[in-house]
């Protein structure tokens, strides 16, 4: 299994995204996400073009049930992207799959220091 990087990146902003709309040939098809708006860093050619600050990009997770997770939380707020690998298609596509708004947490273990004896 391929490793994923998961960032930690500002979440700008959260909403529910669903409906149904009609193909170009004809079919009714459905769809239902929540779409997330984080901040990140420009890549180094966008940097070499002379961008300077963060550019916003949204993400989707599929569901729009999902945004009842994470209406609660007050945004802007850092939070670990999750992703999993879809290779269902020709080529393979990272998919956001959730957000870890405790990211510190899930990663580190604390250990209480331990005083010296005199």
């Amino acid at each position: 299994m391929s490793a994923i990087e998961q960032p930690i990146l500002t979440i700008a902003g959260i909403r529910k995204s669903q409906g149904n709309f009609r193909s170009d040939d004809g079919k009714s098809v459905d769809y239902s996400n929540t779409v997330v708006t984080v901040l990140q860093p420009f890549n180094e050619r966008e940097i070499g073009e002379g961008a300077i600050g963060l550019k916003s990009t949204e993400y989707k997770i599929k569901g729009a049930q999902f945004f009842h997770d994470y209406e609660h939380v007050e945004l802007p707020a850092k939070a670990q992207l999750l992703f999993k690998l879809d290779v269902s298609g020709k080529v393979p596509v990272a998919q956001l799959i959730a957000l870890n708004f405790e990211p510190h947490k899930a990663s580190t273990t604390t250990t209480k220091p331990v005083a010296a004896s005199a």
